[in-house]
């Protein structure tokens, strides 16, 4: 089945088409605008909602959903998009709970793996504005879920990252990230898995096992750079790319918290809270069953 998602963040907006099928998923297309959530953008955001909904129709989606992130509940702009989306036929915004978009992100990565996993894994995920971990069984809901408000966008304004960052802000932002992740109480496990924009460009700059020494080596490799050279060395986006510096201290951050080499990977998010609701439909069945 083809579905659709518009995110709707503070700083991008991306539209992701997949064809989903039960335990995996094939990308037709995901592109984001650099497009800031701000009431002065409105007609903005408004055009290009529009003008997203109709690409994913035309690339087959039978289920347009949009998606906007909490920070932006409750604003003005968020109940004008609204209007927006309804008209187009997509239906209002949804906002989805910290968990439930760990839960997702979950799925997203272990269902594919399923069948080369043993055993509980966990997934963290580097969100603009939180850092969030999922621990369970591959293929199913997790068993656990934790989050803290510290994301590669919140780490950057708050460590007030020069581009390039400097050494002195890198180590501050080191350090705010371990005190801000240091009192989660992961799960011990074997393998954990992590699920960023970045994903690619970490794999390519510090390996496909991070452990603590190896993202050092990254922040280190990339001192003196700035965004644009970041995009052109990698091929990444502009904005994603100014970012780097805040996810590899995060990425640290969780390699020296859990003592686990963290391993970078590419995950499909409109699978993923697909197999969620799925997951949940046939949980509600098999209670109602009883």
């Amino acid at each position: 089945m083809i579905l659709g998602a518009i995110h709707i963040s503070e700083r991008v907006t991306r539209l992701r088409v997949a064809d989903v099928g039960r335990g995996d998923s094939r990308r037709l297309i995901d592109r984001s605008s650099l497009v800031r959530a701000e009431l002065r953008n409105c007609d903005r955001l408004s055009a290009l909602l529009m003008a997203e909904v109709e690409a994913a129709r035309d690339a087959g989606a039978v289920e347009v959903e949009v998606i906007a992130t909490r920070e932006l509940r409750g604003t003005r702009l968020l109940r004008l998009l609204d209007r927006v989306t309804r008209a187009s036929g997509a239906g209002g915004i949804h906002l989805p709970g910290t968990a439930d978009a760990l839960a997702a992100g979950f799925l997203a990565v272990t269902r594919p793996r399923e069948a080369v996993l043993d055993g509980a894994v966990a997934v963290a995920r580097i969100a603009e504005s939180t850092t969030g971990v999922a621990f369970g069984i591959p293929g199913g809901p997790p068993e656990w879920v934790g989050s803290r408000s510290l994301g590669a966008a919140t780490l950057t304004d708050r460590a007030r990252f020069t581009d390039p960052p400097r050494p002195n802000q890198i180590e501050a932002a080191v350090n705010g990230a371990m005190r801000a992740l240091g009192s989660f109480a992961l799960p011990v496990c074997d393998r954990v898995f992590l699920s960023t924009p970045m994903s690619a460009v970490l794999e390519r700059l510090c390996g496909p096992r991070i452990e603590a020494a190896a993202a050092r080596r990254g922040l280190d490799s990339i001192l003196g750079q700035t965004a644009d050279d970041i995009a052109a060395w990698f091929g990444a986006e502009s904005g994603q790319a100014r970012l780097l510096p805040a996810t590899l201290v995060i990425v640290f951050a969780l390699a020296d918290l859990t003592g686990t080499a963290v391993e970078p990977c590419i995950s499909d998010p409109v699978a993923g809270r697909a197999w969620l609701a799925e997951s949940r439909h046939s949980a509600a069945r098999s209670e109602s069953a009883a």
